[in-house]
C-alpha cells in the first residue's frame, strides 16, 4: 500500500507494480499508449491533472500525474525536491514531446526519479541539481532525435521549466500556461 511506502525504491517499485502510462477520463475511459492517435487527442480535450489519490484508484496517469504522487510522497516524507519541465519552446506546433519530472535531494546527494519514462526508469545519482537537470536535458534530446530532427535552431529552442505544485483538475492547456507563467527557467 501507498502509506506503507518507506524509501524511494519502494515508491518506485509500488508505481512499477501499480501505475501505468495513460489516463483515464471523467467517464472511466483509458486512453494509453495502444492508439497513440487517440492517446494524443485525448490528452488536449479529455486529460485533468489527477490528484495522488485520483492516481492510485485509477492506475493511469502520463508524467504530469506521476511526477505530483511522486511530489506527494517525498514531500510527506521530508524530502527536498524540485519538479521539472522540459520541452522545445517554438514558436509553432510540432511533434518534439515534452516531460516532467522530480529531483529530489538526500543527504548531499541529488536524485533524478523516473518512472513514466520507461526508456529512462530508475533512480540516478549526481552531485547537484543542475547535474541531475542536465543529464535529463540530453536524454531527452537523444529521445526525441529517434522521431524528428533535431538540429542547431531545436537545440537552442529547448526550454526546462521549475514549477511548484499545479492545482489538480486542471486541462491539458491550463497545466501548461501554470507552467509557462508561474514557474521559472533553469539554464544548464
Amino acid at each position: 500500500m501507498y502509506e506503507n511506502i518507506k524509501s524511494p525504491e519502494e515508491l518506485l517499485k509500488f508505481m512499477s507494480n501499480h501505475i501505468n502510462y495513460g489516463f483515464v477520463d471523467e467517464d472511466k475511459k483509458i486512453y494509453d499508449c495502444n492508439n497513440m492517435d487517440e492517446f494524443e487527442e485525448g490528452c488536449k480535450t479529455k486529460w485533468k491533472l489527477s490528484s495522488p489519490k485520483r492516481l492510485i484508484d485509477v492506475g493511469y496517469g502520463h508524467c504530469f500525474d506521476q511526477v505530483e504522487l511522486e511530489r506527494d510522497w517525498f514531500l510527506n516524507n521530508g524530502y527536498s525536491i524540485k519538479t521539472f519541465y522540459i520541452w522545445f519552446e517554438l514558436p509553432y506546433d510540432n511533434e518534439y514531446t515534452t516531460h516532467t519530472y522530480l529531483v529530489y535531494k538526500d543527504k548531499e546527494k541529488y536524485y533524478y526519479f523516473e518512472h513514466s519514462d520507461s526508456s529512462n526508469r530508475g533512480i540516478y545519482e549526481f552531485n547537484s541539481y543542475e547535474e541531475a537537470v542536465r543529464y535529463k536535458k540530453n536524454k531527452h534530446i537523444e529521445y526525441n532525435k529517434r522521431f524528428n530532427v533535431v538540429g542547431e535552431k531545436e537545440l537552442k529552442s529547448i526550454t526546462i521549466y521549475e514549477y511548484e505544485q499545479p492545482k489538480y483538475g486542471l486541462n491539458f492547456n491550463e497545466f501548461i500556461e501554470n507552467i509557462l507563467y508561474n514557474g521559472k527557467i533553469i539554464e544548464v
